[in-house]
C-alpha cells in the first residue's frame, strides 16, 4: 500500500494585521519600533530577512501602519501591520496628579472587593490576585514605614519623619514600580467595565470601523487581530460590534484570526457591570469561521494564565484555543535573566521578541508564511536554513 505525500502548504503571502497594545503610556511611533525590533530578532532567530517600512499614520492619528516583509529562501510574506492607538487616553488618566489617580484606584479596588469580584478572580486564576495586591502592598507598606519611623522617634519630630518617609517611598514606588500607572489602571478599568467614559466608547467604535474594512479586504489571504493585555478588551468589544454590524463581507473574504497576548479579558468581563463586554465575548464566540488564541504565561501575573474566558464566564458557544508560552524556553540566558526579575517583562513577552525558536513567535504570527492557527507552529514549519520543510512547487522567492 502506498502512502500518500505530505500535502504541500500553501504559505501565506499578505498579511493584515490589526494590534492594540495594552495599557502602557507609549505612542503608536514607539509601538512600531517595539514590534520593528520584534521582527528583526525573529529575523535573527529563524535565519531570514527583515524589512520594515517608515509607517504611515491616519488622519485622526489613531491608526499607524507600517509595511513589513519577512522572507526566507523559498518564501516571502508580506503584512500590513496597523497599530490601533489608544495612548492619548492612557496619558489622560496619567496626567492626574498622583494622590488623586491612588485615591481613585484605590476606590476602585474597594468596590471590585465590595461586589465579589475579586472572588471571582481568585477563582478564575488565583495568581491574579498577586497583581491585584501589588499597588495595595506598595501603598501600604509606603505608609506602614512612615508611621513606624515616627512612633520609634516619637513627638512632633517624629510626625514630620513618618510624613516625609511615608510621602518618599511614595515616590519611590510611583517611579520604580509605577504605583501610579497600577492604580490608574485599576481606575480605568472600572470605567471600561461600567461604560461610562465617551472617549472610551468612541475609540472602540473608531477600532470597529478598521475591523471591518479589514474583513472586506480582498488582497490579503488573511486578517489577524491581535490584542495585548487590556488591549484586548478593546479589540474584543470592537470585534463584536462589526460582527454585529456587518455579519456577512461579501466572499471571498479573508480568513479572520483573534488572538489575545496576556488578555485582561477577563479582568473587565467578571465585574458585574461589564454586561456589554459578556455579550460581545458571546457573539465572537459563536461567530462562523472565526480563529481564536489566546495565548498565556504562568509567569505573567497579569494575565488569567490557562482561563478559557467563555467557559469561565458560562457562555454560549466556543471559547479559544489556549497555548501557554514558558519565557524561559523562548530567550536565550541574558534575555531570560531580565524578563525572570521584572513582573513587567513577562508581561511584555508577548510582543518584545524570541531569543531562540519556538511554537509562539510574534514576528512570525505577523509576518510567518503559516496561517494563524491553521498550519503547522513555525518550529514544525520552517528549517534550519529558514526555508518551508514542505515547499510547495514553485513557491516565490
Amino acid at each position: 500500500m502506498s502512502i500518500a505525500p505530505p500535502t504541500p502548504l500553501m504559505p501565506v503571502r499578505r498579511r493584515l494585521v490589526l494590534h492594540v497594545p495594552g495599557y502602557e503610556p507609549l505612542s503608536a511611533v514607539a509601538q512600531q519600533r517595539r514590534l520593528a525590533r520584534t521582527l528583526d530578532r525573529t529575523a535573527a532567530t529563524w535565519g531570514l530577512a527583515a524589512e520594515t517600512g517608515a509607517g504611515t499614520e491616519s488622519a485622526d492619528g489613531v491608526v499607524r501602519t507600517v509595511h513589513a516583509r519577512l522572507a526566507g529562501p523559498d518564501w516571502a510574506t508580506e503584512a500590513d501591520i496597523r497599530i490601533l492607538a489608544w495612548d492619548d487616553l492612557i496619558a489622560r488618566d496619567l496626567a492626574v496628579p498622583l494622590p488623586a489617580r491612588i485615591l481613585r484606584g484605590a476606590a476602585a479596588l474597594a468596590r471590585l472587593l465590595a461586589d465579589g469580584t475579586l472572588v471571582r478572580y481568585g477563582a478564575a486564576h488565583w495568581r491574579y490576585l498577586l497583581f491585584v495586591a501589588l499597588p495595595v502592598a506598595l501603598l501600604g507598606g509606603a505608609l506602614a514605614a512612615g508611621l513606624l519611623a515616627g512612633m520609634a522617634l516619637g513627638g512632633w519630630a517624629g510626625v514630620v519623619l513618618g510624613v516625609v518617609l511615608a510621602l518618599g517611598l511614595v515616590l519611590l514606588a510611583d517611579r520604580r514600580a509605577h504605583l501610579g500607572h497600577l492604580f490608574a489602571d485599576w481606575s480605568f478599568a472600572r470605567d471600561l467595565a461600567a461604560g461610562t467614559r465617551p472617549d472610551i466608547a468612541d475609540r472602540i467604535a473608531r477600532f470597529a470601523t478598521e475591523i471591518a474594512a479589514a474583513r472586506r479586504a480582498r488582497a490579503v489571504d488573511e486578517v489577524v487581530l491581535t490584542g495585548h493585555s487590556l488591549g484586548m478588551v478593546l479589540l474584543a468589544q470592537a470585534l463584536a460590534q462589526a460582527l454585529r454590524d456587518d455579519p456577512d463581507p461579501p466572499r471571498p473574504a479573508p480568513r479572520l484570526v483573534l488572538v489575545g497576548l496576556g488578555s485582561s479579558l477577563l479582568k473587565i468581563a467578571l465585574m458585574p457591570q461589564a454586561g456589554a463586554l459578556r455579550a460581545g465575548v458571546a457573539r465572537i464566540a459563536t461567530a462562523p469561521g472565526l480563529t481564536w488564541l489566546e495565548y498565556t504565561s504562568r509567569r505573567d501575573l497579569v494575565s488569567f494564565h490557562r482561563a478559557d474566558p467563555v467557559a469561565v464566564l458560562g457562555l454560549p458557544g466556543r471559547g479559544p484555543r489556549m497555548e501557554r508560552i514558558h519565557p524561559r524556553a523562548m530567550l536565550d540566558a541574558t534575555g531570560w535573566k531580565r524578563v525572570r526579575l521584572s513582573m513587567l517583562r513577562a508581561h511584555r513577552i508577548y510582543v518584545t521578541g524570541n531569543g531562540r525558536r519556538y511554537f509562539y513567535d510574534w514576528g512570525m504570527l505577523a509576518c510567518g508564511p503559516g496561517a494563524a492557527g491553521r498550519d503547522p507552529s513555525p518550529e514544525m514549519l520552517i528549517g534550519p536554513d529558514g526555508a518551508l520543510r514542505h515547499a510547495p512547487q514553485g513557491a516565490a522567492a
